[in-house]
């Protein structure tokens, strides 16, 4: 069996040994350069996917469309980061801003898996 998770416009590619699985990735950025925009793509697809895609397998969600929207607010001088993931007829949703964008990104990854583990206990326990 190999992991299946397909490409989408400006979405992830990769495979691997495990059992297919599919997500959508989609990308919107604001008054964010390109330079920044593939800083940040690179760094979710190579360093954080894997913890996402690693609890989606555990729970064994099928399916899973992610959204990554990010601008920079330049009168407050600030990235603001919202992560939506929509898995199992449940959407999570997390916001977070940070003068730094790969931080705010992260503290916004973060919540996002705290709500996924919540929703997995909540599985496990019902």
């Amino acid at each position: 069996a190999n992991l299946c998770l397909r490409k989408r416009a400006r979405g992830f590619e990769s495979h691997s040994l495990r059992p297919c699985f599919i997500m959508n990735i989609r990308f919107y950025f604001q008054e964010i350069d390109k330079g920044s925009q593939e800083k940040l793509r690179n760094y979710l697809t190579d360093k954080k996917l894997s913890r996402l895609t690693r609890l989606l397998q555990h729970g064994n969600l099928a399916l899973a469309k992610f959204v990554l929207n990010a601008k920079y607010h330049r009168h407050h001088d600030i990235f603001l980061v919202r992560l939506g993931l929509k898995v199992a007829k449940k959407d999570l949703n997390s916001e977070e801003g940070s003068q730094n964008l790969l931080e705010a990104f992260d503290l916004a990854l973060d919540k996002l898996i705290n709500q996924l583990r919540r929703l997995e206990s909540l599985k496990q326990n019902a």
